[in-house]
This record gives structure tokens, C-alpha cells and sequence, in this order.
């Protein structure tokens, strides 16, 4: 069984009391490292922000969003190192991101011709699927 359950809006539930998802995860990365089968595994994450995370597992993608476009990094084990929007999606499967980006483009801080194809289409998705609600 996982301990954090998803409660969206950027929010988690663990041990029965509501935490933001980036405070619990910085306070308790252990959390978010086990995979749903129990099996320990690192799992892969994916954030957003203005400073790198102060703990990182090999492999993590961190937008920064203090630049324009935003830009996508790789965590090696040692350092974020820069990586092509175009060679992954994995941060697009962050619905906060997409929330995020919905957001800045609402309220004119983003232009869609600086968003990437792939962010345009999990923009379009995301307010398809949220049209009756």
C-alpha cells in the first residue's frame, strides 16, 4: 500500500493529515521513493519551481519556470544538467505543471508560441477532459 495518497491541487495525504506535496517531499523523500508494489525501487519524479530541489534521486526532471521558455533538467546523481523539452515527457505527466502553465497563459505571463508542442497538447487534453466539471 502506498503511504501518500494523491489528494490533487498539489496537496498529499499522509498518516491521515493533508500536507503540501513539495513540503512532505522535502521533509520526508523516503516517502516518494517507494513504488505502489512495495518493491522499494526509486521512482522517478518530476517537479516544477523556481530552485532545484534541495534533494534529488538520480534521474528526477525539474522544470525551472524562472526562465522563458522554461527549461528541463536531469538530475545525474551529482547535478541538474539541461535536457531538450523535445527528448522527454515525463514532466508533462505533472498536472500541477499543466495547472501551472494554464495559469501563465490565462493571465498573458506565457505566449503558447514559447511552449513546446508536446505542453500545448497536454494543455488542450487537460481542459478537454475538465470541460464538464
Amino acid at each position: 500500500m502506498t503511504p501518500v495518497h494523491d489528494k490533487g491541487g498539489g496537496y498529499v495525504e499522509f498518516e491521515q493529515k493533508l500536507f503540501q506535496r513539495q513540503a512532505l517531499k522535502e521533509l520526508r523523500p523516503d516517502l516518494f521513493s517507494i513504488k505502489a508494489d512495495g518493491s522499494g525501487n526509486y521512482q522517478v519524479s518530476s517537479n516544477f519551481g523556481t530552485q532545484f530541489p534541495k534533494i534529488a534521486g538520480k534521474g528526477d526532471i525539474f522544470v525551472r519556470v524562472d526562465v522563458s521558455p522554461n527549461r528541463v533538467y536531469k538530475f545525474d546523481g551529482n547535478k541538474w544538467i539541461e535536457i531538450n523539452k523535445e527528448t522527454t515527457q515525463t514532466y508533462l505527466y505533472d498536472q500541477e505543471y499543466i495547472k501551472f502553465l494554464i495559469d501563465k497563459v490565462g493571465s498573458g505571463e506565457y505566449d503558447l508560441e514559447n511552449l513546446s508542442d508536446a505542453e500545448r497538447a497536454e494543455i488542450e487534453a487537460y481542459l478537454k477532459g475538465n470541460q464538464n466539471t
